[in-house]
């Protein structure tokens, strides 16, 4: 007896599993907590930060963003934090907790075993690509999978899920792709298996709310036409660029990188021949065995092969990715088969039935390997995180603080790499060759292609107003074109900072002071 309640009544089990949820989003919060903590913040993560510090209005943002090729969710979500703090690591914790959000939906709803959920929040992407690293990929995982969680409520929440998708469409490129075919097998069931007549409406209106949304979202994608990233779609066919799109598929179920310095983007299995030249048949395979699995539940095969078909295709005619993209199709993955033990089952006839049952219980069996390379590459990736330099972003900008240097104008040879330093220093714009501007964030636009070396008409300009002023350059620009002989008498060594991991955020500092202004006052 237990005060009269079964201990296994509904009420029961969703206390114990709610309690399981909690202890695997603490344990989440530990170890991605952990890793952010070790994390310097790089470009990508900076670049969000001071474009909403910068954007006086959220109206600004819209505009601001226009070179970006994300929709403006994130940057939404980033600007009151610029309200309250100068500080840009704290969109690190606001990422930390809607990763922590995502995980403890999956613990505690996602339709499988204890392992598995534990296996799946605590893996590689979750931990590291999408908890450690503070960008917009977050807030997708969160909103796919609350609409895997509201999917089986759908005839009574439609609405509910609409906004889901709206959040999903308006986080990311990769995000709204799942978004749309989330949407695309909603209206499929809608049509179909029509809702109670007091529902019909209101499911219309989820479905009016997720796709008015994500056109919204593709509308704040569209780049302008000076836009001088990921230019062109190449619909050609290039079987180079094919075997590699599909390389990345298989890399994506399989994410474990090399332990060591430079771990990110790196691929151990590719250290096998085997693999290395013939990983790209991994890819048709995965989608062939998922899809057959899927046969008996229609609606999630259509989820299926609309998300990975159409995130390949995106891979392929526009911007080739990185792991980070790629982890989408994971995510596809995973959260078909979710909607899928939601579902009932459909029956098929003869060797169709007898093909997705065994493809079924071959991928019940392929899984768990799946899981624990992700889980050994969460490992490694932490790992690296703590004993390794991320970006020397933020050591470069303490060593100039330091100085007392921190006040005095920046020049950064190259915005991309610039940008990070000038988030940390919390300056309101430095200036920057590329383009032959200040700014504070890179316009991703054909302008600063234009780019004139530091060491030149940069600096002339510089030493016309007589004002000392610190020289940012990037490991590239110190190998290739160290600073000329001419300009030693007006330069003077701040130090250098080394990135083990995104290598090209290593820097030099220099003082340039052309009047010696900067001597006389310290003398």
């Amino acid at each position: 007896m237990h005060d009269g309640l079964d201990i296994k009544s509904p009420r029961c089990v969703s206390d114990r599993e709610t309690r399981f949820a909690f202890s695997v989003a603490i344990i989440f919060l530990l170890y991605a907590g952990f890793s952010t903590f070790h994390h310097e913040m790089w470009r990508d993560e900076m670049g969000p930060w001071l474009i909403a510090r910068d954007s006086r209005s959220l109206f600004d943002i819209f505009h601001n963003i226009r070179y970006d090729g994300h929709p403006s969710l994130w940057y939404l979500l980033i600007w009151p934090l610029t309200v309250f703090t100068i500080n840009p690591e704290s969109i690190q914790w606001l990422n930390l907790g809607v990763a922590a959000s995502a995980v403890f939906l999956i613990a505690r709803n996602a339709p499988v075993s204890r392992w598995v959920r534990t296996a799946v929040a605590l893996g590689y992407y979750p931990i590291y690509e999408y908890g450690s690293i503070a960008r917009n990929y977050s807030l997708g995982l969160l909103a796919l999978v609350a609409f895997c969680t509201l999917f089986p409520y759908r005839r009574e929440r439609p609405l509910l899920l609409g906004v889901l998708l709206l959040v999903a469409g308006n986080s990311s490129m990769l995000a709204c792709i799942l978004a749309i075919a989330a949407l695309l097998m909603l209206t499929i069931e809608t049509v179909i298996f029509r809702p109670q007549p007091t529902k019909i409406k209101q499911s219309w209106c989820g479905i009016g709310i997720a796709a008015v949304s994500i056109a919204f979202a593709i509308w704040q994608m569209i780049p302008p036409h000076d836009s001088g990233y990921a230019m062109g779609w190449h619909f050609s066919y290039d079987p180079v660029k094919l075997v590699k799109v599909l390389k990345n598929m298989t890399a994506a179920y399989l994410p474990l990188p090399n332990a060591g310095p430079g771990f990110w983007e790196t691929e151990f299995l590719a250290a096998f021949s085997l693999y290395r030249n013939f990983s790209w048949v991994g890819a048709p395979l995965l989608l062939i065995i998922v899809s057959l699995a899927l046969l008996r539940r229609p609606l999630a095969l259509v989820y299926y092969l609309c998300g990975s078909l159409g995130l390949l295709a995106f891979f392929y005619v526009k911007h080739v990715g990185y792991l980070r993209h790629h982890g989408f199709l994971f995510v596809c993955c995973g959260t078909a088969l979710w909607l899928a033990r939601t579902m009932q089952p459909v029956t098929l006839a003869g060797l169709l039935d007898v093909a997705a049952r065994r493809s079924e219980r071959a991928v019940a069996l392929l899984f768990p390997v799946i899981l624990a390379v992700h889980l050994a590459g969460a490992l490694i990736a932490v790992a690296g995180e703590y004993k390794y330099t991320f970006s020397a972003a933020k050591a470069t900008a303490d060593m100039i603080r330091e100085r007392g240097l921190d006040k005095l104008p920046l020049i950064a040879d190259l915005d991309v790499t610039g940008m990070p330093v000038v988030g940390y220093l919390n300056k309101r714009s430095a200036f920057y060759p590329c383009g032959d501007r200040y700014g504070s964030y890179v316009v991703w636009d054909t302008a600063r292609m234009q780019h004139s070396i530091v060491w030149g008409e940069p600096l002339q300009m510089a030493a016309k107003t007589g004002s000392p002023a610190v020289v940012l350059v990037d490991d590239f620009v110190m190998k290739k074109f160290p600073p000329p002989a001419e300009l030693q008498p007006k330069l003077q060594l701040i130090g250098c900072r080394n990135a083990e991991i995104a290598t090209d955020e290593s820097y030099c500092a220099y003082l340039f002071d052309p009047d010696h202004t900067i001597e006389a006052l310290r003398q």
